[in-house]
């Protein structure tokens, strides 16, 4: 375990490295992924969230501000056209599923607000880490599939979304030195006492983030924001 989350470190941190000095906004949702890309930065991103007004996410981000000092530039989805959003990103994937749609409807709008050119994701944490709670309901469920479909469908998405903006899209969890080692990070040291991701949870508490953030129950994008209860109401 320790040798693991010893290069898992390493690698973050040298990867949150290059963006000292320069401007990078950071996608963020007050959880554990990007709570700890925070951290290493030496709190050095510039934090973004957008969700509803009395969303999951809006609240733990108004918490993690509190927390950590810190100021966190928020979108409110109360006062977005997300419609508009939908039709545009259906131009850039026609293929595009109602499911998919959900976390990808997030990151696109808020790119949109976006100052910074530079824009860092926690994108492949929950693939790489057993982040979803399927890992787990069934402990003989492997993430491999996962890893592929992300690799090889989600990412090359949402760099075109990125490009739509004229942004590049960071992902520091799916660095080549992480994907290197990506056989070493198993499931029974990520699952654990009904917790998942223990590897980042042991970084977090290796550079002494608060436990608040770390030990923090989190769902997914399109959940905690609210943009689900959205689409399924308003998507035919």
């Amino acid at each position: 375990m320790n040798e693991v989350v010893d290069e898992v470190y390493s690698y973050l941190k040298s990867e949150m490295e290059k963006t000292k000095g320069q401007s990078y906004a950071l996608a963020y949702s007050g959880g554990l992924d990007s709570s700890l890309l925070f951290a290493l930065s030496d709190y050095k991103l510039i934090p973004y969230s957008l969700g509803f007004s009395d969303s999951r996410d809006i609240e733990n981000v108004d918490n993690s501000s509190l927390i950590l000092n810190i100021h966190v530039k928020k979108i409110y989805l109360d006062d977005v056209d997300i419609n508009n959003y939908i039709d545009e990103l259906y131009k850039i994937d026609k293929k595009i599923t109602k499911l998919e749609l959900g976390y990808e409807l997030v990151l696109f709008i808020l790119m949109d607000y976006i100052s910074e050119k530079r824009v860092v994701t926690g994108q492949g944490a929950d693939e790489l880490f057993y982040g979803y709670h399927r890992f787990m309901d069934s402990p003989n469920l492997r993430n491999d599939s996962y890893l592929n479909r992300l690799l090889n469908v989600t990412l090359p998405r949402e760099k075109k979304m990125a490009e739509y903006y004229d942004k590049e899209l960071i992902t520091p969890y799916l660095s080549p030195d992480i994907l290197k080692i990506r056989y070493k990070i198993t499931r029974d040291l990520n699952i654990y006492n009904n917790k998942n991701k223990m590897v980042l949870r042991e970084i977090a508490q290796k550079i002494n983030m608060p436990e608040e953030l770390y030990n923090r129950n989190k769902t997914a994008a399109q959940y905690g924001s609210g943009i689900n209860k959205f689409i399924l109401k308003n998507l035919k």
